[in-house]
């Protein structure tokens, strides 16, 4: 399943599916970082790890008496927040395929032994009948 990512298109991502984890920092009371790292193909000369910075939105406390800096409220960029959504749904893509395709080479595996079984009784077999 491909994942839709516009937040991340917008922000840049060229290569979503090369995403293998992240990180959010708060690195002042209105400043957030996000760092995405990335498994590369072999002899790339894209970066492995990208940030990103994102201001907070100041809000007013409400029902507040106090003035100045102590009467704001710093949330989360909504950019960043989409930005998150959509990189667990990528990285959950990723887990659910990994857990697939051991699946199949698990049953692949179990063929195999199954069909390398029953060559071997008709090869019995054969001999038998000289």
């Amino acid at each position: 399943m491909k994942t839709k990512t516009p937040k991340l298109t917008e922000m840049g991502v060229m290569n979503p599916e090369q995403i293998i984890g992240y990180a959010s920092v708060q690195i002042a009371e209105d400043m957030d970082v996000l760092k995405i790292n990335y498994k590369r193909p072999k002899g790339s000369f894209l970066p492995k790890r990208r940030r990103y910075e994102f201001k907070r939105i100041g809000k007013p406390m409400p029902g507040s008496d106090l003035r100045g800096t102590a009467a704001i409220r710093y949330e989360i960029s909504p950019m960043l927040s989409q930005a998150t959504f959509e990189m667990d749904a990528i990285l959950a893509d990723s887990k659910r395929m990994v857990a697939t395709k051991e699946s199949l080479k698990a049953e692949l595996d179990a063929m195999q032994a199954e069909i390398k079984a029953h060559i071997t009784h008709l090869s019995e077999m054969i001999d038998t009948l000289d």
